[in-house]
């Protein structure tokens, strides 16, 4: 009863409106229903551009709207997230204010993530449901009556939940549909693939196991495209985490939004919120727990730009708008948990792409779930699972004219392209073709020549591969035969034969022969990569080589860059190079030094300071520059020196477990932060020698007293606009 009285005063201090027509009061950043049912706080809207609110839904017939698609007719087709049916909108014209007319036109679908009109029909990607299994169906018109009365399974899909089965898109060439799913989603059947079937963990010194891999890596989020029967499905790009849609521009390209895992948050490897360029054959690199791989690996492709925390929902392109050019060839991402509609500036960089993140619209509460442009009128819509629905104009002075494809750059595109017709198959004449382009000075085309080569029959170019020359194609040649010859060992199956030890010394001498000295920083990172899959793949390297190689990197570490400290302290780790203990507790007494403010704190005083000087940022900027830069470094080489068993001192050892009860008890991170440092602690523990651990006592005896309230950098306090809409959703449900 007092949770019931709790709730009706909260709905008392906020109620909403059925069905109204307001506009933002950019005075008090409200937007407010006539009869002051409904109130939005503090909105803020890019400048020259007007926000209005076009309707509330109810909840009970009308349900929670999730991601849209344009019908035939111009109508505006909806899915509801919460009661399984479909809905139809026609949309009033801007400066109406007439309401949206609303019909039902199918219930009992289930809850569709994913809605596509091509081909006479209504796709749907069900990712949750009481009445149909989940998957892909397909709807028509049968009676030509403008109703929906038939619908048939495709495919069923077996994910489910907030990490199932998501965006359906047509392609650019019109001929097939692309379904994107989360990692919580496994692939379906696949007739072909793009990506090459040796997919793995690849990680070089064992990540931490509070996250226990499965029998055999999957690919945890994927892309696939299949045509208008549902068939042949094809794996098209993979490795993302959780992204909801997916959008192409106007150059045919694809492009998305991925999440983070917030229970990363204060780690090393917690990847924020990312814009990716999704290109054939690629992997974007996560990976469960510690496993994840960095951006700037060479078998990874993907992310552009880093956005912060958040929950990525619906993306869209700005084609059609009439919006200034910027805005009409760069993308709108919806972050559902902060309330935040970002513009995203996407521009041609070589073969790929560069973007930049900027606010657009934001606001509490404002639990974006989907954003589409309006054909008709050029105005930007957008749904939130608080039940709103909302239209932004431009009221600008600059020019709004149609804009045409950037051509900057298309030569590159069109090369990129070219490698990527030899992806998925064994072509005669593609080793040829693709051999120029494995050293070229652009990522995109190095990556997209690799991914052809792996597809080619390796006996008929491994020869030249191992006497080529060139050191930037030589890193990828090696790259690419460790992945086809190998697996890890999580992958790897117990009847699989022994790895070729000649051919890794083959491989080992070809690496060996580039002079390091001589290379670009990137090259670098990649001859340290391509060094590490040739022995996650093939196997550990002998005492002679181990001690070669050791005397060839230990000059370079410490290094003046971030990223190359992680990847040399890795080799000289796996290596167990004689200073390694030493080398790494001065990485860890030395990591920079940034005071703590308290996450939440930081992150709004770091975005309310960059925001002041009109820079462009993300929503959570600074928080992996600047405040976790010294936790994440430190933490990262507790993380090696964990499985160091040579080169200790009782002097270092004793300085090493007290870091976890002195600087690491004032770190904070999210849910799985305590258990990372406990996991990091107990595996360096299982190490010491008994004589040792008495010798340490209670550093090794007694309960961990790091991290704190872990969890702190989890989305707690900041999910602002989920709370309020979960809050405004029991509201609606006790008031109707």
């Amino acid at each position: 009863m007092k949770r019931l009285s709790f709730l009706l005063l909260a709905c008392l201090a906020g109620p909403v409106l059925h069905g109204a027509l307001a506009e933002l009061n950019t005075a008090d950043a409200t937007i407010e229903s006539p009869d002051g049912l409904f109130v939005g706080r503090d909105f803020s809207v890019a400048k020259n551009f007007k926000l209005e609110l076009l309707h509330v839904s109810r909840i009970g017939t009308e349900g929670q709207w999730v991601p849209t698609t344009w019908d035939t007719k111009g109508r505006l087709i909806v899915a509801s997230y919460n009661s399984e049916h479909l809905l139809r909108l026609t949309v009033p014209p801007v400066g109406s204010t007439a309401p949206l007319q609303i019909e039902r036109i199918m219930s009992n679908v289930g809850a569709a993530e994913g809605t596509l009109v091509a081909f006479d029909s209504l796709f749907i990607n069900v990712n949750r449901s009481n009445v149909r299994r989940h998957g892909i169906y397909r709807l028509t018109d049968t009676n030509g009556d403008d109703k929906y009365d038939q619908i048939r399974v495709l495919r069923n899909l077996q994910g489910t939940g907030d990490h199932g089965t998501h965006s359906l898109k047509l392609a650019p060439d019109g001929k097939s549909i692309f379904v994107l799913s989360g990692n919580a989603t496994p692939l379906t059947d696949i007739q072909s693939s793009r990506v090459p079937r040796v997919w793995a963990e690849d990680n070089l010194v064992p990540r931490l196991s509070f996250v226990a891999p499965g029998p055999g890596f999957s690919p945890e989020s994927w892309i696939a495209s299949f045509d208008p029967e549902g068939k042949n499905f094809e794996l098209f790009a993979m490795g993302e985490r959780n992204p909801v849609d997916q959008a192409f521009n106007k150059d045919g390209e694809l492009f998305l939004y991925d999440s983070d895992m917030e229970w990363d948050m204060g780690t090393p490897w917690y990847r924020p919120t990312n814009v990716q360029h999704v290109i054939s054959g690629a992997d974007a690199g996560f990976r469960d727990g510690s496993r994840k791989h960095p951006a700037y690996y060479i078998d990874n492709y993907g992310v552009i730009e880093t956005v912060g925390s958040g929950s990525p929902t619906g993306v869209t392109f700005g084609t059609k708008a009439k919006f200034p050019a910027r805005y009409q060839d760069g993308m709108f991402i919806s972050d559902w948990s902060y309330g935040n509609l970002w513009a995203v500036d996407i521009r041609p960089d070589g073969a790929g792409y560069q973007a930049a993140v900027s606010p657009f619209v934001s606001g509490r509460p404002f639990a974006v779930s989907g954003v589409i442009v309006n054909p008709a009128d050029g105005s930007l819509l957008a749904t939130t699972t608080g039940t709103e629905f909302y239209r932004v104009t431009y009221t600008g002075s600059e020019s709004t004219a149609a804009t045409t494809p950037d051509t900057r750059f298309a030569a590159l595109r069109e090369v990129r392209h070219n490698l990527e017709k030899f992806h998925g198959k064994n072509t005669a004449g593609a080793v040829a073709a693709v051999w120029p382009y494995l050293g070229d000075s652009d990522r995109a085309i190095r990556y997209a020549a690799r991914i052809a080569l792996e597809w080619q029959d390796q006996s008929g170019w491994r020869d030249r591969a191992l006497a080529e020359t060139d050191p930037r194609k030589s890193i990828s040649l090696v790259v690419a035969l460790a992945r086809l010859n190998g697996q890890d060992d999580y992958n790897r199956p117990p009847n699989a034969p022994a790895p070729d030890k000649a051919l890794q010394t083959r491989m080992l001498a070809a690496l060996d022969r580039i002079d390091w000295d001589s290379l670009a920083y990137q090259d670098k990172l990649d001859l340290l990569r391509a060094y590490q899959l040739t022995f996650i793949r093939l196997g550990a390297p002998d005492t002679a080589t181990r001690q070669r190689l050791v005397a060839k990197f230990d000059p370079y570490l410490p290094a003046a860059q971030r990223e190359m400290n992680w990847e040399l302290a890795e080799m000289l780790t796996y290596l167990e190079a004689p200073s390694a203990v030493s080398k790494l507790m001065g990485l860890l007494r030395t990591a920079p030094t940034t005071p703590y403010f308290g996450i939440h704190e930081f992150i709004n005083r770091q975005l309310r300071q960059r925001q002041d000087r009109g820079e462009v940022v993300g929503p959570n900027t600074g928080l992996s520059q600047a405040f976790l830069a010294k936790q994440e470094d430190q933490i990262m080489y507790a993380q090696f020196l964990r499985v160091l068993k040579t080169g200790w001192t009782p002097q270092l050892r004793e300085e090493y477990f007290r870091w976890f009860n002195t600087a690491a008890a004032e770190y904070r991170g999210g849910n799985q932060f305590v258990t990372a440092l406990q996991t990091i602690r107990a595996d360096a523990i299982s190490q010491v020698p008994d004589d040792a651990k008495a010798a340490l006592g209670e550093l090794v005896t007694a309960p961990l007293s790091a991290g704190g309230r872990g969890g702190a950098a989890g989305r707690s306090e900041e999910h602002t606009s989920e709370l309020q809409s979960r809050l405004h959703l029991v509201c609606r449900l006790l008031l109707e």
